[in-house]
């Protein structure tokens, strides 16, 4: 059995005892001074008086005979039937002799017997309760002298009705509920507030922190929840060293490969010399791939700069409608003769806080791409606002758009929507992973969505200035 599962067994048992216990040992307290008890008794014994007395006095004046023995009426269990009627309770009168035997030819029931001997000896009116019989006993001297007990009984316990009382029950009940429910609230916050801090760390290494780990005071627990608590730390660590090696593997790789690049372009423009205009077209394509492959080299050191960053490598205040407008007329420059126009919706001015080249090249990215996707003739829109404590930057175009089923892998190294078209169009699916990484380390957002009639639809937040 293993320990948390105990625990909670023990606690909830422990918890649902105590309530029995406390039920238990106070029921006999507040039932034997139940208000509606004892108003019940007190009903009923001064019903039973009346009748004795009155039957009592009958008999001393001679008014009426010693009563027959009767058959037993259904739930009176031997108590004859033959006396009357009080709330609805049929009230037997028995008239014994002093000595506990009847007076009549039917016999009396055994408690009714040892009642009327007990009133004898006593010589006065005795009212006694004996389980659930209630009975009144009165000695009286018949005509003749003979001593006789007149005894009126009824046997009916209290009903419901009579044991519930508010005004007893309510503390009571009150003082349970607050026991039981601050025990079950101790024991919820014992199992749950582990688990959420838990929750709360894996949320951190899927956000990208791979040094986020559990608190010493969980993994240090002797259960289940510090046995996961474990297991999670030692799965982050091993995250954080394969990615760290991925990343170094990277680096080191487009460290490596810069210097055969550079070697390459010399021997390019020597070979280029010596074979004149018979291998050109030739020599011109393997300028071109070097170019790229180049390219996608600096990509490379520039995101691994970025991932291994914690915060932008300068602090300045940048004024987003003057960046925007700066590679808006870049942009414009480069798609000449494209057909493709780009367009800037300026809003409020605003403010932001961080490294500008950084932010520059995550722009320039998202631009171009929207650009490359573009058609002759479409037009790609930046707009950009302050919203709230965010500068925003939409850019807008009305390309291909991406199936929804990746949008969330749209800044991903390397993702490609459609491998051979993206790789006709020169991309190589890093520029918006960069945008991505920088926008986050200035402690924006950014998000991509299919536009209305098509196109797709790139917003980048980012905290502003205030002031």
């Amino acid at each position: 059995m293993r320990r948390l599962f105990l625990r909670i067994f023990l606690l909830f048992s422990l918890a649902m005892a105590a309530v029995a216990t406390v039920l238990i040992v106070s029921s006999p307290f507040f039932t034997r001074s139940r208000p509606g008890v004892e108003r019940w008794q007190r009903d009923v014994e001064g019903g039973l008086r009346e009748r004795v007395e009155r039957h009592a006095h009958q008999i001393e004046r001679g008014e009426r005979e010693t009563p027959a023995g009767q058959r037993p009426a259904p739930g009176t269990e031997r108590m004859a039937p033959g006396g009357e009627r009080h709330g609805g309770l049929h009230v037997p009168i028995f008239v014994v002799r002093s000595d506990g035997t009847s007076a009549a030819a039917e016999d009396v029931p055994p408690e009714i017997g040892a009642f009327a001997r007990r009133v004898g000896d006593a010589g006065e009116e005795v009212s006694e309760r004996s389980g659930t019989v209630h009975m009144v006993g009165r000695p009286v001297t018949g005509p003749d002298g003979q001593r006789l007990v007149v005894v009126a009984a009824v046997r009916r316990p209290p009903q419901l009705v009579d044991l519930l009382d508010p005004g007893v029950l309510g503390w009571r009940l009150v003082a349970l509920a607050g026991f039981v429910g601050a025990l079950c609230f101790w024991l919820a916050r014992y199992l749950t507030a582990p688990v959420t801090k838990l929750r709360g760390v894996v949320r951190r290494l899927a956000g990208g922190d791979l040094a986020a780990r559990v608190a010493p005071a969980i993994a240090a627990r002797k259960d289940e929840i510090g046995d996961l608590a474990r297991d999670f730390d030692g799965m982050a660590a091993r995250i954080e060293a394969l990615v760290g090696a991925q990343r170094r593997l990277v680096r080191d790789v487009s460290h490596e490969l810069r210097s055969p690049l550079a070697r390459l372009a010399v021997a390019l423009e020597l070979a280029r010399r010596r074979a004149g205009e018979a291998a050109g077209e030739q020599l011109d394509r393997i300028a071109l791939e070097s170019s790229r492959l180049e390219a996608m080299v600096g990509q490379l050191l520039t995101l691994s700069g970025l991932e291994a960053a914690d915060a932008p490598a300068e602090r300045e205040a940048i004024d987003v409608v003057a960046l925007v407008e700066d590679i808006a007329a870049d942009a414009a420059f480069e798609t000449t003769g494209s057909g493709v126009t780009v367009k800037i919706a300026r809003g409020a001015a605003c403010t932001v806080a961080g490294d500008a080249a950084a932010l520059r090249s995550a722009l320039e990215n998202v631009l171009r791409n929207a650009v490359r996707f573009s058609d002759a003739g479409a037009d790609v829109e930046i707009a950009v606002a302050r919203e709230g404590a965010d500068a925003t930057v939409h850019v807008r175009d009305r390309g291909p758009g991406v199936p929804i089923e990746h949008l969330g892998d749209l800044f991903q190294p390397f993702f490609r929507v459609e491998e051979a078209r993206d790789r006709q169009r020169g991309g190589a699916g890093l520029g918006l992973a960069i945008a991505e990484r920088t926008v986050r380390l200035h402690g924006g957002t950014i998000a991509a969505r299919n536009r209305d009639g098509g196109g797709l639809e790139v917003e980048i937040r980012l905290p502003a200035k205030q002031g």
